[in-house]
């Protein structure tokens, strides 16, 4: 029976220095991967004391796809970044700006897009395996308790991992140079949608005559307000800005309740409030890849004018 029980405990031994080993090998070449799967800034950018913007840019995906950094750099003289993340409200924008701030020094202005999908905290868990490599970090811990995280995702060998093959086999693909995907370039951040439109999404709004109400979520908004509160002690310039989307869509949304908070809050912390929903070019196709997002050519347009807007109005100084 000793030895029985010797040889249970050996094997166990084994099979956590195994999976160790194994979660070692995995997190590096996810890490790796960077370049060939991160369609915005990066965690590794957000943890590294790389960035260090003049201005920057928080938001969900019309955030990312909207404010074009090349040319608000080329009008501003300033250096602008995007950390607009995909698919997630303002709960993880949240979260992102701290890692931000953490390892780079606070903008001079911080732009926060505002729109119908903004006012959540979290969207299901989406691109939560983004953080997996980076559990080491306690800055990072400290946040992730938005996302479900528990002691045993931290120190358990693997379990963060648990079910989600195909992102082990992306680990240990890439960790011996072989990457599942191209390599992409998003500067600062920004996610270049050069994509002609896609009415699908819309005729099904349109066509089943579909009101898309906004989402307000107490918990979120309370968020908001602390963390506008903590950046007016901190001396940070906020901006509140709406980005195009396009006529069809943007005149179905029920769009009151969520408006009103962002302009309280505007008028609570004296920050300025941009409302681009209605701009002239708000109906033509061209300029969008759906209703929603705008593409290459609509941020090129959009962020032209928001920058001559913030000279215009001396949001920033000029260097």
């Amino acid at each position: 029976m000793k030895r029985f029980i010797c040889t249970c405990l050996l094997f166990a031994a084994l099979a956590i220095v195994g999976a160790f080993l194994l979660q070692q090998i995995v997190d590096h070449g996810l890490k790796k991967m960077t370049n060939h799967s991160s369609t915005q800034t990066s965690i590794a950018q957000l943890l590294s004391d790389t960035i260090n913007a003049d201005i920057l840019i928080m938001g969900n995906s019309r955030a990312l796809c909207s404010y074009n950094p090349a040319i608000m750099e080329t009008i501003t003289g300033k250096k602008v970044w995007n950390i607009g993340v995909s698919g997630q409200p303002f709960g993880i924008s949240y979260l992102r700006y701290q890692l931000y701030t953490h390892h780079n020094k606070q903008p001079e202005l911080l732009i926060i897009n505002i729109d119908n999908n903004e006012l959540e905290m979290i969207s299901n868990g989406f691109g939560r395996e983004e953080y997996y490599p980076y559990f080491s970090d306690s800055t990072l811990r400290s946040y992730l308790d938005i996302y479900g995280f528990t002691w045993k995702d931290y120190y358990i060998p693997m379990y963060k991992y648990f079910g989600d093959y195909k992102l082990i086999g992306y680990g240990l693909m890439s960790s011996v140079g072989i990457y599942p995907f191209s390599p992409q370039q998003h500067y600062h951040g920004f996610y270049n949608s050069d994509l002609p439109f896609d009415g699908e999404a819309l005729q099904d709004v349109l066509q089943n005559n579909k009101l898309d109400s906004a989402s307000c979520e107490a918990d979120a908004i309370q968020l908001l307000d602390q963390f506008l509160g903590e950046l007016s002690q901190q001396q940070v310039e906020v901006l509140f800005c709406y980005a195009p989307q396009y006529q069809e869509l943007y005149r179905r949304l029920q769009l009151s309740d969520c408006m009103n908070v962002y302009r309280r809050l505007s008028e609570r912390y004296h920050i300025p409030l941009l409302d681009y929903s209605s701009v002239p070019w708000a109906n033509d196709s061209a300029c969008f890849y759906n209703a929603n997002h705008i593409n290459l050519l609509g941020s090129e347009l959009f962020s032209s004018q928001l920058a001559l807007d913030l000279d215009s109005l001396k949001f920033i100084n000029q260097p």
